[in-house]
Order: structure tokens, then C-alpha cells, then sequence
């Protein structure tokens, strides 16, 4: 929303061009009103910014994620994620804890709003989207409570990047309304495990690189994946998820 203030022109007198008059203090409350609370901009600004980066093609190219929509939600659902965990670890005893509170979901509601929108742009009709969102919302709390667990507990890359295969790199499909997006206890594909594996090591840089102080600010500096080598001869070998 424009931040200018509103000029109000007497209706009897000429319209000059440098004539203005500042507006009642009623109406400079009532616009306060609707103009969007820090927060919110702070929350959109993240989100935007955690787009961004799960949009880099090195992911679709060198790690192969597949470039569907299952996939591309599964790596927006890590970035946003890996942001929320990071600022709702922020201890009780910080002076910046209720405001990253807070920043944590304004950027939850913002995701949430996007994938609301995307729905409905797909063409998915009202009286189905309440039941989607939900389905959605429990994969995405899923997905972000063993991705901090797995950070909590320090299980290491070996386990992060068998979570990044089944998941971010299975290209679920959510419109299956009875599958949670997660395949577990099928044998992963070794080149599928070693990309996995790349990913992991990219995303315990970005848990320990994160700046709370900038993401209260608005700003996100994800580190640069990783350039991968490709080796197709190895993508018919089966590692055991055992």
C-alpha cells in the first residue's frame, strides 16, 4: 500500500498544483488501520526470498530434482521450514525471541497463502481447497518437525540425506489424497542417494549459516549449492534404505 498521505482538494476552490492540505487526524488513523503491520511485510519478504532459492536451477540440474510441482513444493517446504525452526529456536531468555516468534509466522502464513492462491489458480473449487490446505498442512508439519529433529539430535548427513531422498527427491505426488509424499522402505537409486547426500551437506550449511538478526530484518543469505558432476553410469545401481 502507497505510504504517501492523502491529499484532500477544497471541492469550491481551483485545483493548483502545489496546493495541498493535510488531512484530518481521523483520517490519518483510519488509513493506519489498513496499511499492513511490519511483520506481515517482514513475513512476505522471506517467503519471497525462500522462492527464490528453491528456484535455482542448479537444484533441477545437478541434483536432479525433478521440476514438478511435488518436487518444487518439497524445496520450497525445506527453505521455508529450515527459516521457521531456525527462529522459533531462538531460547526464551533472547531479547529477540517474541519478535522472531512472530516473524516465524508471518512467514508461515505467507507460504500458506501462497499455496492457498496456487490452488485456486489450478481451478480447484472452493468447497475443495479447505480439505487440500489441510492435507498440505499436515505434510508440511511433518516435513518440518524431522527436518529440526534431525537437526536437534545431530543424526548426521548419512540420515538427512536419506530424508532428502525420500522426499525432496521422490517427486511426490499430492494428488493422491491417501499418500503423505514420502516413499520409506523402498531401495534408493545410488546416483539418487549420492545427489542426496550433496543436498544434505548444502542444507546443514544453510541450518548453521542462517543470521536470525537478518531474517528479523527481511533479508535471507542461503549459501550457493554445490555444482555437481553427473555420473549416469551409475544411476542403475540400488542402494537398500535398510
Amino acid at each position: 500500500m502507497a505510504t504517501h498521505r492523502l491529499c484532500i482538494v477544497r471541492a469550491y476552490s481551483p485545483v493548483r498544483a502545489n496546493q495541498r492540505y493535510v488531512m484530518h487526524p481521523f483520517l490519518d488513523k483510519l488509513k493506519s488501520v489498513f496499511k499492513p503491520r511490519p511483520v506481515k511485510l517482514i513475513g512476505d519478504r522471506l517467503y519471497a526470498a525462500c522462492v527464490t532459492q528453491s528456484r535455482l536451477p542448479v537444484f533441477y540440474l545437478d541434483y536432479g530434482v525433478d521440476d514438478a510441482i511435488g518436487a518444487r513444493f518439497e524445496l520450497l517446504t525445506f527453505h521455508v521450514g529450515l527459516v521457521v525452526t531456525r527462529l522459533k529456536s531462538l531460547p526464551g531468555s533472547d531479547p529477540r525471541h517474541d519478535q522472531a516468534q512472530e516473524t516465524a509466522q508471518a512467514l508461515f502464513d505467507s507460504f500458506l497463502l501462497a499455496l492457498d492462491s496456487t490452488l485456486r489458480e489450478q481451478g480447484v473449487g472452493d468447497l475443495s481447497v479447505p480439505k487440500k490446505m489441510k492435507k498440505l498442512g499436515q505434510v508440511i508439519y511433518t516435513r518440518l518437525k524431522r527436518w529440526d529433529d534431525l537437526w536437534h539430535e545431530n543424526a548426521g548427513l548419512a540420515a538427512a540425506a536419506d530424508y532428502t531422498a525420500r522426499t525432496i527427491m521422490a517427486g511426490s505426488d499430492y494428488g493422491d489424497e491417501e499418500a503423505d509424499g514420502e516413499t520409506r522402505n523402498e531401495a534408493i537409486p545410488a546416483a539418487v542417494l549420492e545427489r542426496a547426500q550433496a543436498f544434505a551437506i548444502y542444507a546443514q550449511t544453510a541450518h548453521d549459516s542462517f543470521r536470525a538478526d537478518e531474517a528479523l530484518a527481511g533479508r535471507l543469505t542461503f549459501p550457493r549449492p554445490a555444482v555437481l558432476e553427473n555420473e549416469p553410469d551409475s544411476a542403475n545401481l540400488v542402494i537398500s534404505g535398510e
